[in-house]
């Protein structure tokens, strides 16, 4: 599993929250309910993998990489629970899409990118205000080099959260890729301005544990 991570440490160069990154109430207290329970029993896999996945969808995505890595230690083959737990949630709850994120997280973990591409479009269709499964369509795009695509769904994203650091950083990669310089440096100049406005507002209490 720590070997296919690379899509997300691409994200986890750029911390995602700044001062006006809106979170709905309802993901925030779902968040807290997730430290609390990952505080009491840090060593389950369930647990680390459930608080990364609110990170993402809430866009915390440093955070989630954070969690994301240090799952190998507690379970190596976690991709492999994951995905049939995933698959029966989105069948027996298909309008629920945080089931279909964390189901596209599985498919990405199990090298069924295109798959995990599927499922995170349905993200975007149940949730359609939610930034961040279009974010990681761009990403998955990325990697399959469809940088125009990739542009058409960070400029999406971005009108759904203008503040969306991670996603204009991955805007500004596939502008590098396309030899668009100059679109490259304004959104460079962009993600240095937003990341100077998110460092106070990134929650850091248990990092270390994180960490570990």
């Amino acid at each position: 599993m720590i070997k296919k991570l690379s899509l997300f440490f691409i994200l986890s160069l750029v911390p995602i929250m700044a001062a006006t990154h809106f979170i709905p109430e309802t993901l925030r207290t779902e968040q807290h309910q997730l430290e609390k329970a990952f505080q009491a029993n840090p060593n389950s896999a369930d647990t680390r993998f459930e608080l990364a996945m609110n990170y993402a969808y809430t866009g915390w995505i440093q955070l989630g990489w954070d969690i994301l890595k240090t799952i190998p230690k507690y379970d190596p083959h976690y991709e492999k629970t994951a995905l049939p737990k995933y698959t029966a949630l989105t069948q027996k709850d298909p309008n629920n899409w945080k089931h279909h994120f964390k189901l596209a997280f599985a498919y990405y973990f199990n090298d069924e990118k295109d798959k995990a591409l599927n499922s995170f479009e349905t993200v975007t269709k149940l949730n359609p205000k939610n930034p961040w499964g279009f974010g990681f369509m761009a990403l998955i795009e990325g990697e399959k080099k469809q940088y125009d695509t990739v542009i058409s769904l960070c400029n999406h994203a971005l009108t759904l959260e203008p503040n969306a650091t991670a996603i204009h950083f991955l805007q500004g990669e596939a502008y590098r890729q396309k030899g668009s310089y100059f679109k490259m440096l304004r959104k460079s100049v962009t993600v240095i301005n937003l990341k100077a406005a998110e460092a106070k507002y990134r929650p850091n209490p248990f990092t270390d544990a994180i960490k570990e």
